[in-house]
């Protein structure tokens, strides 16, 4: 298949993606950091919110750090397409020459574009170039689904720790109450007092439980959402590029190549099917006009013969 060797191919690579991505992160690590005892004003904040229902937190982090890695991925994955690609536009001939083997994501555009080159065609088919296209497309949304899917999951589990929190709040205030209303041991009004405050305690510890999840859940969720945007505005930037160096391999000019490689122009066939239309026509008209004659023909032999049985009668 002949390429346009003579016209540069540019394909813009996942850098100033994952340069956004790695600038973020570390602007919410120095966040991190100002919120931990490591800061110069040490802050317990992030420890003892962590520390509020640890195996809640450890997996939504765990959850997180899946995330983070998921979409450097999803970034990264178009990097061996472009290589690809670049490797085929430079072969003079793709077919004999021993290319790399294609990622998953364009499998199906190097089965045809091989395919082509084996054919000797010229240039793709608009046909062609559509189903390459459409699956490149299909292969990126479904890749973007469990970045999204991870993203909700993190505001799941910060909700669900909350409404967990709030539970074992409600339950063990209920408790307390009840326990005041019982106590007969005839305490004064300040040891009364004190003994609320010492039982609100475990109440209390049940509201960090729920707001440590939401605050890491939403958090993650937020850190996961930037990442999913810039890893699919690099998946978009491929997909434009793959576009636009498809169409100097397209043939724009309306030509349909046939099974056996060689292509013709579509007005040609317009006119061949406009000639084979009004060669359709005449023969319908010509059947219509030999019927009339076949028609005529047999009522004259009729009444021939009909003139032939009076004649036979009057003798």
């Amino acid at each position: 298949m002949a390429r346009l060797h003579d016209r540069g191919i540019r394909f813009g690579g996942p850098g100033g993606s994952i340069l956004y991505m790695v600038i973020f992160l570390g602007a919410v690590g120095v966040v991190a950091y100002y919120l931990s005892p490591l800061s110069p004003n040490p802050n317990e904040l992030l420890i003892n919110s962590f520390y509020a229902n640890p195996y809640l937190n450890g997996l939504i982090l765990s959850v997180l750090a899946l995330g983070v890695l998921y979409n450097f991925r999803q970034a990264l994955i178009i990097e061996p397409s472009i290589r690809w690609i670049k490797a085929y536009h430079e072969a003079m001939d793709p077919v004999r020459m021993r290319l790399p083997r294609p990622p998953v994501l364009i499998s199906t555009m190097a089965r045809i574009l091989l395919d082509a080159s084996e054919r000797k065609q010229d240039k793709l088919p608009q046909s062609s170039t559509t189903a390459i296209l459409e699956s490149i497309g299909t292969r990126i949304d479904e890749g973007r689904e469990l970045g999204r899917y991870i993203g909700n999951l993190l505001v799941f589990l910060g909700l669900l720790g909350t409404f967990w929190g709030l539970l074992q709040t409600v339950t063990e205030v209920s408790e307390v109450i009840s326990s005041l209303g019982t106590d007969d041991t005839g305490q004064s009004s300040a040891g009364a007092v004190s003994a609320l405050i010492n039982n609100l305690n475990q109440p209390l510890a049940g509201m960090s439980t729920a707001f440590s999840s939401s605050l890491f859940g939403l958090g993650g969720s937020l850190i996961v959402g930037f990442l999913d945007i810039q890893a699919g505005a690099a998946q978009n930037r491929f997909y434009t590029d793959l576009e636009d160096w498809l169409t100097s391999q397209t043939d724009t000019a309306g030509n349909i190549v046939g099974a056996d490689g060689r292509s013709f122009a579509a007005d040609d066939l317009g006119g061949a099917l406009t000639r084979l239309q009004t060669a359709i026509e005449d023969l319908n008209y010509g059947q219509s006009e030999a019927s009339k004659g076949v028609r005529e023909e047999i009522r004259q032999l009729g009444r021939t013969l009909l003139e032939g049985d009076d004649a036979e009668s009057g003798r």
